[in-house]
């Protein structure tokens, strides 16, 4: 490890990023936190959700690849299950200003992999490559490419399937080391990881229960890979990201209980002005994060998740900055 290794950025294509990211989270990691994460990490390479290629090519309103310009650096994620849809859908993507395309062989979900998206592209390697192939034959010169994985479908093919990637003009590759169906349950396979880092040249991140600085530390000397990707960790914490650099190069990085409650307000306001009074409902699966380290965090969480309105949690929420600075 280079003594500058935590200081140093990864470099994607002809883009350079710190080593920590942000997970693309279905529901999660959308435009409202983004902004928040950004917000504490200027800098971090942020993913949006996975998208099929047939929404973002089908979609009137051109929702899922609309962003604010603060947002960035962002890349767009895609999945597929076959050639059709690609060309439109990079297109938009292109026209948006992306800083990268994401294809997705590696989400898990019984849905996804019904229709031959997400992970079951790892076990269909002809599909998988014509896909690669066409992507990158729209974007090459304009933004890198890049691919999320996993160990494999059904059987571990990391190794195979990564060194396809990097012959199909694959920038970076992010690994989540465990099979489709050990989904987020079995250890993750260290040493998989580390095997495909030494077969190939171009970077590779690994994804998977990272939570500390000392998580990706651990990671980093069990496998070598070039950068890490921050998933649930950063459900209702987008301070996250800016904790683990912190410390990586030796700080500390702390928020105050009021701060975080008045995050949680932002994020609230965030997310009613991106999707309007329907958002409220989907906070509610983050708003328990924010609280986490209150006195009576259990009744608070209780309090909050069965608000039955906006306004009202808004309320509580400002009532309980008041208790804070009281307490101080």
């Amino acid at each position: 490890m280079s003594t500058n290794f935590w200081q140093e950025k990864i470099t994607i294509g002809n883009l350079s990023f710190p080593r920590f990211m942000a997970a693309p989270l279905d529901g999660v990691t959308d435009s409202p936190l983004r902004q928040l994460i950004r917000e504490f990490s200027p800098e971090a390479l942020l993913f949006s959700e996975m998208r099929h290629v047939a929404c973002v090519a089908n979609e009137k309103d051109q929702k899922s690849v609309l962003h604010k310009q603060f947002e960035k650096p962002l890349a767009f994620q895609v999945t597929a299950n076959t050639l059709d849809f690609i060309d439109v859908a990079v297109e938009k993507i292109l026209a948006q200003k992306f800083d990268m395309i994401n294809l997705n062989a590696g989400c898990p979900s019984r849905v996804v992999i019904r229709s031959g998206s997400g992970s079951a592209l790892m076990g269909d390697r002809l599909r998988l490559e014509s896909i690669l192939k066409r992507i990158y034959q729209l974007v090459a010169g304009k933004i890198p490419f890049t691919l999320k994985m996993r160990a494999g479908f059904k059987i571990r093919n990391a190794i195979e399937v990564a060194k396809m990637a990097q012959d199909c003009g694959v920038s970076m590759i992010i690994i989540h080391p465990r099979t489709q169906p050990e989904m987020s349950v079995a250890p993750l396979d260290f040493d998989l990881a580390k095997q495909v880092k030494e077969s190939i040249q171009i970077p590779l991140v690994f994804s998977g229960e990272l939570k500390t600085f000392a998580d990706c530390k651990a990671t980093y000397e069990k496998t070598g890979v070039d950068g890490f990707m921050i998933g649930r960790a950063l459900w209702g914490v987008p301070w996250k990201i800016r904790e683990i650099m912190e410390v990586s190069q030796g700080g500390s990085f702390f928020i105050s209980r009021v701060a975080s409650i008045e995050c949680a307000i932002r994020h609230c306001n965030l997310v009613l002005e991106h999707y309007g009074p329907r958002g409220f409902a989907s906070f509610k699966k983050q708003i328990p994060y924010y609280v986490w380290g209150l006195d009576n965090a259990a009744e608070i969480r209780k309090k909050l998740v069965l608000s039955e309105s906006s306004d009202e949690m808004l309320s509580y929420l400002k009532a309980l900055i008041c208790d804070e600075k009281a307490r101080e």
